[in-house]
Formats: C-alpha cells, structure tokens, sequence
C-alpha cells in the first residue's frame, strides 16, 4: 500500500490540499423544531427528518409537513440545490449523509438534522458532498453521549473532519460529475424499476381483480382455496448481525434489504412478509438470496406457476388485516390460517406467469446493475477524494 507521499511523488496527489471542513462551508446549523401539520396547503412546507435519510439518500416519501402559520422559518435554514445534511442524533442513525442536488418543493429540515452548505467560492459543493460521504464512518465516531441520547459534536465535525480536494476546480468538476453520473444512473434504474412494477400490478388488477373481484363471482374452474393449500409459510432464521458483510449475496430482513452474506443459499425468488414492528403486513418480493431473518415471514408456492400470482396478489392485500398487537404488532403464521383466495385455473396461471416473469427478470437485472455500481462508487470514493487514483484511472 503506498503512502501520500508516494503517491505525490508520482504526481497524483501534488495539487491536492487539505483544510478544515469549517473553512470551506458558509453556513451550518440544526433544523428547525417544527409544528407540524397533517395536510399540505399554501401555509406548509416539507420537513425532512433522519428517517429520510439512508443509503446516501433523501426519501421525500417519508417527509412531514411544517405549518409556517405556527413556526416561521428562517431563509437560511430553507434549503437549496447541493445541501450536504446529516443526521445528528441517535445510535445507528447520526453521522448518515445525503446531499440534495436539487429541491422538488419548499423545504427545511427537523432540529435532528445538520444543514452544511458548501462556500462555492473555495470547493465544488457537489465535490464536498461526495468528500464528506466518503468519511462517514470517521463523522458517525463523532456523537457523544448516553446510549440512545448520542448527539453529533459540530466543533468536532467542523474542525476535525478533513477534506482533500484538487487546487484546481476543473478537477474538482471531474471528480464530482463522475460520482453524480453513478448516482444518476442508480436512479435511473430505480425509476425504471417502479413503473415496472406498477405495469405488473396493473396487469394483475385488470386480470383479477376488476373482472374477478375477491369475494365476487368467479369462473367455475376456479377454487376459494386456503393460502396455506397454496404456499407453506415460515418464520425466517437469526442471522447474527457480525456476520452481515458490505457485498456477497443478499440478506433480507423485516423492513427491506439489511446487508450481505458470504454463502448463496437460496437461488430463488420468495414472498417475504415483514412480521414485526412498524412494518408488519408489508409484502415484497426478495429476489435469489442468502438469507431472510427472523423479521420476516417466507411464502413458498406450491406450485411453480402460483409465484407470479401469489406475489401480486399478496401487494395486492397487504396482510395488514392480519397484523396483531398494539405494543408490538406482528403478522405471525397463526393470523394467515385462516386467509383463503380464488385458484385460477392452470391455463390462466401459466399465461398470468409467462407475461409478469420478464418483467421480474428486468427488475432483477437493473438491480443488479445498481448493486454493482453501489459497489464501485463506495469503492473509488474514498481513492479519488484521497488522490490515490486519477479520474483517468
């Protein structure tokens, strides 16, 4: 492995200085303490919070509202295209980054956010967003305090976190379009994967449920069967979380997509129902996998033409009706006994399942696409904000 001086002496790093994050920002500050509101109208704006923030990204699906009316908001703390935010509270969640490189609507962000804008005239802001991404394990070590209570240290974060960056802007530009070119390709791919999704959906809704409605009249060829007639379902395994690795094969847990794992256990695509918490009732389709938790319910069809079928229908109800417990809701095997649908006929299944299967197929593919280039940004990031490889490299 070489050194920076090294690398400096075979030219990499020659132009690159390193200052302060403090110099080179125009305004940092926490959010506001919003009053919020229930129903967007003239007098609101959105409030980004830390659940909106994960994986580099911001999430306006999760997103409240602030109502101007009862709490003003400054037009410092509005925020602007190239913002770098970062979570400032709480175990697993402080020091987590994202940058906005453009604002859809009015916005501002809840007092468990940092708002650090770049000063344009000393760095690149999207270069500095990437840069800080790049040191956010080194940012997440900076909150203090009692577990469950940690706060984010801004002197710390302004005066200890580091950034390396080109003298000459140009590179900066370079180094910084190179990085949003990934990331735009990433969401490319995931707007694609949405209205894939929303064609099978459709497909399903205009097959099932707007000629055949549950519980209304079906073709006699059809059968009210129990689900578990259909599918057997069971409880997913602990994995302890040690063993979750940055890249391999994939682990699914309650909420989603946790981590990945060294063994390629199940080569093929299953129904999860995430069977604890906030969650529970939400269905999603894990494509070839490693591993499910315990957070989740696995349906496994009986027969191979019913996937394609029980995995539309399964979004199409939700399971939410078969979530129990107020302190802890859960979905466990128990509640699904006694759930039942319509079996089309075979012909109809196996037509259903060679129409919806290359759109799962493309679905699967740009993801894997994205996964990969996941991969290879994390991967450059912190090389290129070091200096230790070139964009040309």
């Amino acid at each position: 492995m070489k050194s920076k001086n090294d690398w400096g002496r075979l030219g990499l790093i020659s132009n690159y200085e390193t200052r302060p994050l403090g110099e080179l920002v125009e305004f940092v500050a926490k959010g506001i303490p919003p009053k919020y509101a229930t129903e967007k109208t003239e007098d609101t704006i959105a409030v980004l919070n830390q659940k909106t923030n994960r994986n580099f990204k911001i999430d306006y699906k999760l997103a409240r509202l602030n109502d101007l009316s009862k709490k003003k908001v400054s037009i410092e703390k509005m925020l602007i295209a190239n913002d770098v935010l970062i979570n400032s509270t709480g175990v697993g969640t402080a020091g987590r980054i994202a940058q906005l490189f453009s604002v859809p609507e009015p916005t501002t962000v809840d007092g468990h956010m940092i708002i650090v804008r770049a000063d344009s005239d000393k760095i690149n802001p999207i270069y500095l967003g990437y840069a800080l991404k790049a040191q956010q394990k080194v940012i997440e070590d900076l909150q203090e305090g009692s577990t469950g209570q940690t706060e984010l240290n801004r002197h710390r974060l302004l005066n200890e976190i580091e950034i390396s960056f080109p003298s000459d802007t140009e590179k900066q530009g370079e180094i910084a379009s190179l990085f949003l070119s990934l990331d735009n390709r990433i969401s490319e791919n995931e707007k694609i994967n949405h209205h894939l999704e929303q064609i099978a959906h459709s497909i399903f809704k205009s097959w099932f449920v707007d000629f055949n409605p549950f519980g209304g009249d079906v073709p006699a060829s059809w059968n009210e069967e129990l689900l578990f007639d259909l599918a057997t379902v069971t409880y997913g395994k602990n994995l302890p979380t040690k063993k979750l690795l940055s890249s391999g094969y994939r682990v699914f847990g309650g909420n989603g997509q946790i981590g990945y794992y060294s063994e390629y256990l199940y080569k093929k695509e299953r129904i999860l129902i995430s069977c604890r918490g906030a969650a529970s009732g939400t269905v999603r389709l894990s494509r070839p996998y490693s591993f499910v938790t315990n957070n989740s319910l696995i349906v496994n069809e009986k027969e191979p033409e019913l996937f394609a079928y029980l995995k539309e229908w399964s979004l199409n109800r939700q399971f939410f009706d078969a979530v129990t417990g107020s302190a802890q809701p859960q979905v466990t095997v128990d509640s699904l006994k006694l759930i039942s649908l319509p079996k089309p006929d075979k012909e109809t299944l196996e037509k259903f399942t060679n129409l919806l299967m290359p759109i799962y197929n493309e679905i699967e593919a740009n993801t894997t696409e994205c996964e990969k280039l996941v991969i290879l940004r994390d991967t450059l990031l912190p090389k290129l904000m070091a200096g230790e490889i070139s964009v040309t490299d």
